[in-house]
């Protein structure tokens, strides 16, 4: 499947930002760039963009993103008259696409899964299929004002147009389109009406506009400052996990995606970070191991800003589109080190003090339940996942929970407790999480 993006407008609310529209930045990516790597999340590799408006800019920008992602393929489609309104973009196309294609404008910031309902749509010969949002309360004055309106009967689009008096949906600027929408286009041309929704309108009057209901997964149309704002804001939302545990959901992740949201336009990449933060960790195992309750202040400090520093790799690689295997598995080998490492620097600053036994006794029982903990970690939230679909689980024994344990033991100076307290708590978590997977199991 090809998808044609249309990529020629000015964008004028968008011209204070110096760059063309396509190139205006969402969270470190240019907005062409996040429609086309989302696209090729869900198989597809062959793109065709109109350009217009410094269209060599665009060009260009999109030359190199094909050097760098080497599994797709960009061929430029110049639109000369890109004042004009968006269907002559489309008619552009016309030489180049004599099969269906994907149509999808470059502003419009949509899901993963907005691609896939479109691409499981069937549509027969000179018809299309448009996505539309049938969930009109998510969607303020303002953006209703500005959308484009469809009204949907019978699975089939029969109007569409801005100024629609009644609808039941919103254009996600979203098409799968067979080579009858050029021939639509002509004809709304030839009348004297060059917008896309002209030639879709035709369409609609004659039955051949198939209506694919939108995920709930929000989407935007990103046409001004607010709207990129506003965009921005739910994206990094999106980033927390269901799985999240409750000191990541109320303490860290607030604090990571507001460093996130920082360093996205920065070159470090979520490795990077993941060493960054495993460092971090190792520098407040080491402080822990020093004589003196100070030790323990700026220890504790340490390590919870580690704790909360990982979370930023994660949200980073997917914002980035740079999540990986070897980058996950990566991050939880250097966390089951660092764990490690800090709860042997509270054994240390107690062995200090005087005390041997005991503190080894309680930094290994620690140890070995935090790391088994972590093994566990994966299948248990696996069956959490599968239980509880996406709603957020109300406690979990987790990584956040056991960092920010030891944060608060060393700030009290209670090092020993801390250690006892880690080391029941984490071994009876695993033998709950035993058998509870073991009942699961047996039903």
């Amino acid at each position: 499947m090809k998808c044609l993006i249309l990529a020629a407008g000015k964008g004028t609310r968008l011209s204070d930002k110096g760059l063309p529209k396509p190139l205006v930045s969402v969270l470190g990516k240019p907005l062409i760039e996040r429609v086309i790597l989302t696209a090729r999340a869900t198989g597809i590799t062959s793109f065709f963009v109109v350009t217009g408006y410094q269209g060599d800019r665009v060009r260009a920008f999109l030359d190199s993103l094909q050097k760098r992602e080497h599994n797709i393929s960009i061929a430029h489609i110049i639109n000369e008259q890109w004042e004009k309104d968006n269907g002559v973009s489309v008619l552009c196309a016309k030489e180049h696409l004599k099969e269906p294609f994907i149509l999808v404008m470059c502003d419009h910031l949509l899901p993963q899964r907005a691609f896939s309902e479109i691409l499981s749509a069937k549509v027969d010969e000179g018809e299309i299929a448009l996505l539309v949002d049938r969930d009109l309360d998510k969607f303020d004055d303002h953006e209703l004002e500005e959308a484009t309106k469809v009204l949907v009967r019978e699975g089939r689009v029969e109007r569409i147009g801005k100024d629609l008096p009644s609808y039941n949906g919103i254009d996600t600027g979203l098409f799968l389109c067979t080579p009858g929408i050029f021939e639509a286009l002509n004809k709304a041309q030839f009348a004297g009406d060059t917008r896309l929704s002209a030639g879709v309108g035709i369409l609609a009057s004659e039955g051949k506009v198939r209506a694919v209901n939108a995920p709930p997964d929000p989407w935007f149309d990103v046409d001004d400052a607010q709207s990129a704002k506003r965009a921005e804001d739910t994206l990094l939302r999106a980033l927390k996990k269901p799985t999240d545990g409750p000191v990541s959901r109320y303490i860290n992740r607030p604090l990571s995606l507001a460093i996130t949201r920082r360093l996205i336009n920065t070159s470090l990449s979520p490795n990077q970070l993941s060493f960054f933060a495993f460092l971090i960790a190792l520098l407040g195992g080491a402080v822990f191991a020093l004589k003196g309750y100070l030790a323990l202040i700026v220890g504790a400090v340490l390590v919870q800003f580690s704790s909360i520093l990982d979370g930023c790799d994660g949200e980073i690689a997917r914002l980035k589109y740079q999540t990986s295997e070897f980058g996950g598995w990566f991050d939880a080998v250097l966390d089951r080190y660092s764990d490690a490492f800090v709860l042997l620097g509270l054994m240390l600053h107690l062995i200090w003090e005087g005390s041997v036994l005991a503190p080894l006794m309680a930094g290994y029982f620690s140890v070995t339940g935090s790391l088994i903990n972590s093994y566990t970690a994966h299948k248990y939230d696996g069956y959490l996942r599968d239980k509880l679909k996406d709603r957020a689980i109300t406690f979990r024994w987790g990584r956040d929970v056991r960092i920010f344990l030891i944060f608060l033991g060393a700030l009290f100076n209670e090092v020993m407790a801390t250690l006892i307290v880690m080391a029941v708590i984490t071994n009876l978590e695993n033998a709950r999480r035993v058998w509870v997977l073991y009942r699961d199991a047996a039903k």
